[in-house]
């Protein structure tokens, strides 16, 4: 099982893939989430080649063919993505059993909408945080919680961390949390007096990692997090 080490997803994207071999695969350009019974969960990550290669597959003038890896076919991350495999064992986008129905590839999530339960809409999924325990949570952002960050006087950097049992649904426009917005806002107020609590006890870490209010208990996540 791969160690969690506390990243974003916006830090594993773009990271080179190497496999068991040491020879290049390439590189991080998206991820396959599925989602059942309100879970989310990180599949695979989708590799792509170099911006020659992408420029045709986006103009049409090849297949569209990247090869994915398995969650469970990493050994590590760090500088690079390192692979317990060969490239020749990983798996293809148009493979049958890659991607099912309810899938959602991550540059699917970052153009719906965030509602909460009275469908208000809140803002924007900007980022995903696997935390160390191999929970994920998604990263907020939009004209609700900056403007509650705002109210809070609290610095821009702060991260609002939505954990995935607030979610009620997902569809292809729209993700719905089974929280109303008045309830985000006070859990947020209450998040945000616990950290400035905890920050006055330590040195303030500039590591905007670290500055993070978690809007309620981490829910099931990822199986396996990563190094």
């Amino acid at each position: 099982m791969i160690q969690c080490c506390n990243l974003k997803y916006s830090e594993i994207k773009k990271k080179e893939v190497v496999d068991s071999n040491g020879e290049r695969v390439g590189e991080v350009i998206d991820g396959i989430f599925s989602y059942h019974d309100q879970e989310l969960e990180l599949k695979y990550l989708i590799l792509g080649g170099g911006m020659i290669e992408e420029f045709l597959e986006s103009i049409r003038a090849r297949p569209d063919i990247d090869p994915v890896c398995r969650i469970a076919d990493i050994d590590s991350i760090s500088d690079k993505v390192y692979l317990k495999i060969d490239k020749d064992s990983l798996c293809k986008t148009l493979d049958k059993c890659t991607i099912s129905n309810t899938d959602i590839k991550y540059s699917q999530l970052g153009k719906m909408t965030v509602v909460d339960s009275d469908d208000i809409k809140i803002g924007n999924v900007i980022d995903i945080w696997f935390d160390t325990a191999g929970h994920l949570w998604l990263v907020l952002g939009g004209g609700f919680f900056e403007e509650l960050l705002e109210k809070l006087h609290a610095a821009p950097d702060i991260d609002l961390l939505v954990p995935v049992n607030f979610l009620d649904s997902i569809n292809k426009k729209t993700i719905k949390l089974n929280r109303t917005r008045f309830q985000l806002e006070s859990t947020c107020e209450s998040e945000y007096e616990k950290l400035k609590r905890e920050m006055s006890d330590r040195e303030t870490h500039k590591d905007a990692r670290f500055v993070q209010i978690k809007m309620g208990a981490g829910g099931a996540g990822l199986s396996r997090g990563f190094a």
